[in-house]
């Protein structure tokens, strides 16, 4: 683990960047990145695309969504209260007792989310999971509380910290993703990559938008990599455990282009890579699933990498398994 790895997974854990609003996590990967893209361009659905030149032999697309969970303000009630809504698959659990940062045309609103002290709950109260209906963002204490509008973007606060050998932080689904892409350009440099390889930052993969398809169909795809990250660590009966600190997963099943995973497999085989096997039966809830039939049909594997505490704001990663990620997919154009 080098600490330039744990240095830019602080970095992109720290930038805010809710499905399609993200511009400041993708200005700052725009600069991450572009000492090693030979050509930079954005789409037009605010997806970020790093080309490095190869031989020209294939098109081989690199993906990872840049988006995060967030919410928008869905009613401004009375006495500096506001009600929100989430941006992805948000439990509403984890809001409780939490710092919320709101973007109001007047600048950054810091509300929370208050939870009335048990000495103060009725019994039937004591055992109640609340929904969004009952959660509420108190915002009478900041001086711009009353500028907050129905409309505007929120994310919850967290900082990205060093766990020992791990990070924890907001966001790093997919930052963590992120970070591998960047991390394999560099890798590129003394690599020689006989693919033309696109470095996708796509947008709005939380909300099953329209990011990471609407490129692959633009660039006319040869092959195609996806990475998100899996459920590390996690003990469910039917599927083996993947674990943390193990390196990235590669998905097989039906969504999985047979003949690329094998590629996968055996390049990783062959230069040491740790890699763990995913069983994936059916759609992977990646943009794997959409990517795969754009066009007439771009042959397509997903990488995963390993992450504790998905869609919470103290997501857990090995650095690690960031680089191993980062060294897989680099090879993955000398094939």
């Amino acid at each position: 683990m080098s600490l330039e790895t744990v240095s830019l997974l602080k970095c992109l854990s720290g930038v805010d960047g809710p499905s399609g609003y993200e511009d400041e996590a993708l200005k700052l990967i725009e600069e991450k990145i572009k000492p090693y893209a030979d050509v930079l361009k954005t789409s037009r659905l605010n997806t970020l695309i790093a080309l490095k030149r190869g031989e020209g032999t294939k098109k081989l697309g690199i993906f990872a969504h840049v988006d995060e969970l967030g919410f928008v303000v869905a009613k401004v009630e009375e006495r500096g209260f506001i009600r929100l809504e989430p941006i992805g698959g948000v439990d509403p659990k984890v809001v409780l007792s939490q710092r919320i940062k709101i973007f109001t045309k007047q600048g950054v609103v810091s509300g929370v989310v208050g939870f009335l002290p048990p000495h103060l709950q009725k019994e039937d109260q004591r055992g109640k999971v609340p929904s969004f209906d009952d959660i509420f963002v108190d915002v009478s204490c900041s001086s711009l509380g009353e500028h907050v509008s129905v409309g505007d973007i929120c994310v919850i606060e967290g900082e990205c910290t060093e766990l020992g050998s791990k990070v924890s932080g907001k966001a790093l689904d997919n930052r963590a993703s992120c970070a591998a892409l960047i991390l394999a350009a560099q890798n590129l440099q003394a690599i020689k990559n006989r693919a033309d390889v696109y470095f996708i930052f796509s947008s709005q993969e939380e909300i099953a938008g329209p990011g990471a398809v609407s490129v692959a169909y633009e660039l006319g795809l040869d092959e195609a990599i996806v990475v998100d990250v899996t459920h590390g660590n996690e003990k469910i009966p039917q599927f083996p455990q993947i674990k943390i600190s193990e390196g990235p997963a590669l998905a097989v099943g039906p969504v999985i282009n047979r003949e690329f995973y094998k590629a996968l497999s055996d390049v990783a085989k062959r230069n040491g890579v740790k890699v763990q096997l995913e069983p994936t039966p059916g759609r992977s809830g990646t943009d794997t699933d959409e990517v795969q039939i754009t066009g007439s049909g771009i042959k397509t594997a997903l990488v995963s990498i390993p992450l504790m505490y998905m869609h919470t704001p103290v997501e857990v990663a090995d650095p690690r398994d960031i680089e191993e990620t980062a060294r897989l997919i680099a090879l993955a154009s000398t094939i």
